[in-house]
């Protein structure tokens, strides 16, 4: 009897764990739907005090987890691969600039999540590497780990005609799908949520909208839905067409729709917006926008998937200067102050993924934390990649996190770089530097950098040490170099240069030869300048259009020398080494040499060993040792003669 109730027993346990395997085995991992804004300001939102009304993104603010101090970059690219890769985007390949080629050896959260058994897939606006039509080397968005795409690669797009960035469909590029964009990126999304659902596969929605970025071109219906208070200051009411034409009709749409349409009016100059036209432009956008936005929270809640998605909602940056409405932040769009990098953001988590979160997470937090924390969320048994800079946020979000002491985002931008934390912000340019605080001054009005002396000797040596994580060469800083010494030899290049009387800056093309800066690449070379020549200072360096990269506040050399400053020569070679990063990721093809005299006369400038290296030592470009690159040499002024 005793053998027969043991084996009853042993009977019913398998059942029992039968039945626990195969409620684990078909219980439904969470979904993700990540909704980006582009060039949103933080006050075009109803919910932060905007005129445009935007009940549908309001709701999801309102009814999910609110990052009230939540950081991106002050452009686009940049913020896009930090979001995918949890790394600060200086090291993927993408940073601090836009047009960004995003290293594909690296893991982001379409394959990462695709090799979790997700269905991935991504509608509207990439920007993380080039289009695959014309570079037959780049990497389509499938390849990045991406099972569906609709939408484009470039950093814009015209509402109707797509413009010359093309269009796509998966790797396919397709010309003729003209209705409005912004609408067929949430039909595409809404297409892939609902096929995935029905084949019972969890699937991440990554939804980068190209709305709100210009050109602003609507749709005639959404005109009339203009709050009174925009429209009515709108003085001179034009037609559709002339606010279609002159809102499209900008330089990098011109020639294409001319060409596309075969109407050379596309080419005529166009009567400037005033601004309160560009005002009920960029109301109609933000209208469609949050339209659209409504479509894919509907369907979610028609559906009943609300109860097991993830849904998320932040812009890439600021609002622009133009149209933007960043209160009440300092700054717009392409600048390191709050109105560039502080978007309004938050989460949806259904109570079958956490059960109790904040309502509010006042910590600063950003666009680097997201992929781990939708990894932890979703519970993934890969293991994320190592040194990511994003964290996860799911104890911040539950409130069980310990107070944030060392947390800091850094940037660079053009001739300075940040560091911000939950207290402070310092911003650090060649001569000076700023200081913020951000719990009393978040509209950081008041410079406190004089009375915080302390603070100040703190944050420089932590900025140093996230400088030097991310591998910048920065471009107002002096680099640390070794063995920075002039080492000419052999043929070397010798310029022959001028001034009259104005005494103007001078820049002579001298060399060509086409590279990419990435943001770990520096400039060195050796020079020699005639003391006698009266010059006041005299330097090579990329040029873009017609003048070097480098400016009065731009281009410090490794002894902390700025470049475009008076400089003593003497009849001795130098060697100078100077940063590159913040113009990472930009193409160049033009070097030459910049220089102003003193007084009217002239000279010749010796150079040799030019050389782009990386922060590593290696070089990277050879542009002129010995005679190698004599037939790249384009300036008749430039000769090459024997040491």
């Amino acid at each position: 009897m005793k053998t027969l109730v043991l084996a009853k027993l042993f009977f019913l346990g398998i059942i029992v764990l039968g039945s626990i395997s195969i409620k684990a085995q078909t219980t439904k991992r969470p979904n993700i739907l990540i909704i980006l804004a582009d060039d949103m300001g933080h006050g075009d939102l109803s919910i932060n005090g905007g005129k445009t009304p935007t009940p549908n993104i309001d709701r999801i603010i309102s009814e999910g987890v609110r990052f009230s101090n939540f950081m991106t970059n002050p452009v686009c690219s940049p913020t896009r691969a930090g979001l995918l890769t949890g790394l600060n985007p200086l090291l993927t390949g993408a940073g601090p600039n836009t047009d960004g080629n995003l290293d594909a050896k690296i893991t982001n959260f379409g394959n990462y999540f695709q090799k979790e058994g997700y269905k991935t897939g991504l509608f509207g606006k990439w920007h993380n590497s080039p289009n695959p039509t014309p570079d037959k080397k780049a990497k389509t968005i499938n390849e990045y780990g991406f099972d569906r795409f609709v939408g484009f690669y470039a950093g814009a797009v015209d509402y109707y005609s797509k413009g010359s960035t093309g269009w796509f469909h998966d790797d396919k590029l397709v010309e003729n799908e003209l209705d409005y964009s912004t609408d067929l990126i949430s039909k595409y999304a809404i297409d892939f949520m609902d096929k995935s659902t029905h084949e019972n596969n969890p699937f991440l929605c990554y939804v980068p909208f190209n709305a709100v970025h210009g050109p602003h071109v609507v749709k005639e219906e959404l005109l009339k839905r203009v709050p009174a208070e925009i429209m009515n200051k709108v003085k001179n009411k034009k037609s559709y067409d002339f606010y279609r034409k002159a809102v499209i009709n900008m330089p990098e749409w011109r020639n294409y729709n001319a060409e596309k349409y075969k109407d050379a009016s596309w080419k005529l100059k166009q009567d400037k917006l005033e601004p309160e036209e560009m005002a009920m432009l960029y109301s109609a956008v933000i209208t469609s926008f949050d339209d659209n936005v409504g479509l894919l929270m509907d369907y979610l809640k028609k559906n009943n998937l609300l109860e097991n998605t993830i849904v998320l909602f932040f812009s890439d940056n600021g609002g622009t200067e133009y149209a933007g409405n960043n209160a009440p932040f300092r700054g717009f769009k392409h600048s390191l102050y709050e109105g560039g990098i502080h978007s309004a953001a938050a989460m949806i988590i259904p109570k079958t993924i956490l059960t109790n979160t904040k309502k509010n997470v006042p910590e600063m937090c950003g666009y680097l934390d997201i992929f781990p924390t939708l990894a932890e969320l979703t519970n993934c048994s890969q293991k994320l990649p190592k040194n990511l800079d994003g964290i996860s946020l799911v104890n911040l979000i539950k409130g069980t996190a310990k107070p944030q002491t060392d947390r800091y985002y850094y940037w660079i931008w053009r001739d300075h770089d940040v560091l911000r934390s939950d207290k402070w912000k310092l911003f650090r340019y060649q001569d000076k530097v700023e200081l913020y605080n951000m719990v009393n001054d978040i509209g950081e009005t008041k410079n406190v950098a004089a009375s915080n002396p302390l603070v100040i000797k703190e944050l420089l040596k932590q900025i140093e040490k996230e400088a030097k994580k991310s591998g910048v060469a920065n471009v107002h800083l002096p680099l640390d170099i070794k063995n920075a010494k002039p080492k000419a030899k052999g043929k070397i290049l010798a310029i022959d240069v001028s001034s009259d009387d104005d005494l103007k800056k001078q820049t002579i093309k001298i060399l060509k030869n086409d590279f990419t800066v990435l943001a770990d690449y520096y400039l060195e070379y050796d020079i020699k300048v005639d003391p006698k020549s009266e010059m006041s200072f005299c330097y090579f360096s990329p040029i873009k259009g017609a003048n070097s990269i480098y400016n009065d506040k731009m281009g410090v050399d490794q002894t902390n020398n700025l470049l475009q400053s008076p400089t003593e020569f003497n009849d001795k070679w130098k060697h100078i080494a100077v940063g590159l990063g913040s113009f990472s990721p930009l193409n160049f093809s033009d070097l030459g040499l910049t220089f102003k005299f003193k007084k009217p006369g002239k000279t010749t400038v010796y150079l040799d060993n030019i050389r782009i290296k990386n922060m590593k030592g290696e070089v990277v470009y050879e542009l002129f040792i010995d005679e190698v690159d004599k037939d790249k040499i384009v300036s008749r002024k430039a000769t090459v003669i024997n040491k």
